[in-house]
């Protein structure tokens, strides 16, 4: 399977920059999602791989093999879409079958091939149904299969999941990454939900704008994200951010102010900020499952009241207003944990768990 290199990839639709300069690297067998907001140029992305759109400039290549003006049918990809593109009048078999009949393979080699792939996704005692007659899962499942059949040398995967349940895309998604590390396809994946993301690939290309804001493991994009955009963008909820912060150095330690609110900052992290040199116009972040909430003050963290509760089973989050903060803090607490609308709680942060972005480029300080 090839390894792909993406080399200053750009693509215009007139004086739209759909894709504006990326690059980035998939290795051989590797499993690579492109995240994003509608709109931010991931889908643009995979198809100018797939060969249905010619880049406007820059450079494609599997392996060795600049692909920029290779057809698509020469270039060993299976895609799977949104919308599956089922022929609505064939059967099941007949679909998968397809792509074979189109090479002018012998119908006995067919049939053993069909068999096998409708196997492997247990999919096999519905050959003779319509795709109508099947659920959107299994239409999935069909999709997939006439994808794989045509042994692509690489899988390319448009948000495939994003017309199923909630309950079908967590059964799915576990199912097409357990497939892609049996077969070892270098594979690329579209999506706009995180957690499809997070739990499927080993690398995340997270989208903005046409442009890749940040290339990373799924806990690098999570735990170290280097803009206030991917903070904000990956997690559900989001991080949580207060802005307008002010570093102040008072009895020989450094703290981030805001009107009442002050954060006490390591050694380390105020190394980091006196050699930027950057002491206004601050946002301080914070993960809602980094904070602990105790009715007894301290050092690190802040007053607030209780907005509103939002039970979940496993957890609640617990809605938070700090005074001078004009957004709501979201918090994880445990369901058990008696918490009442209206009670004055402490949020006691860790400084491990605090990242820092400056508020006017908005990328990450530490």
């Amino acid at each position: 399977m090839p390894e792909i290199r993406v080399v200053d990839l750009k693509k215009y639709f007139g004086k739209v920059k759909a894709v504006d300069g990326i690059s980035f690297h998939v290795k051989d067998g590797e499993f690579v999602a492109l995240l994003g907001p509608s709109g931010c140029g991931k889908t643009t992305t995979l198809l100018t791989l797939a060969g249905i759109y010619k880049p406007t400039s820059g450079e494609i290549w599997f392996d060795d093999q600049l692909m920029n003006d290779v057809p698509p049918r020469y270039r060993g990809v299976g895609m799977v879409f949104q919308n599956y593109a089922l022929y609505p009048h064939m059967n099941v078999y007949e679909n998968i079958a397809f792509p074979l009949k189109a090479k002018g393979i012998k119908s006995s080699e067919i049939d053993i091939i069909v068999r096998e792939i409708a196997k492997k996704l247990f999919i096999e005692q519905l050959l003779d149904r319509k795709p109508s007659q099947i659920s959107g899962g299994q239409q999935q499942r069909v999709a997939l299969a006439r994808a794989l059949v045509k042994e692509p040398r690489v899988l390319l995967f448009d948000e495939p999941l994003s017309n199923l349940d909630a309950k079908l895309r967590m059964m799915m998604r576990a199912e097409i990454k357990k497939l892609q590390e049996n077969l070892g396809i270098t594979s690329i994946y579209v999506t706009h939900d995180q957690a499809e993301a997070m739990t499927m690939a080993s690398r995340i290309a997270v989208f903005n704008k046409g442009k890749i804001v940040q290339y990373g493991t799924p806990d690098e994009v999570y735990n170290h994200p280097n803009s206030i955009f991917v903070a904000t963008f990956m997690g559900n909820p989001p991080m949580n951010l207060i802005h307008g912060l002010e570093y102040v150095r008072e009895n020989g330690k450094g703290y981030l102010k805001a009107g009442k609110l002050s954060f006490y900052l390591t050694d380390d992290q105020v190394a980091k900020l006196e050699s930027l040199g950057k002491t206004q116009s601050l946002v301080l972040g914070f993960r809602p499952e980094s904070v602990e909430i105790t009715a007894k003050g301290g050092e690190l963290g802040a007053w607030g009241e209780v907005y509103v509760l939002e039970p979940l089973g496993r957890d609640t989050i617990v809605n938070i207003k700090l005074e001078g903060v004009e957004n709501l803090i979201k918090v994880f607490a445990d369901p058990t944990k008696k918490i009442e609308e209206g009670e004055k709680v402490f949020l006691k942060l860790k400084s491990e768990v605090l990242h820092l972005f400056d508020g006017e480029t908005e990328m990450r300080v530490f």
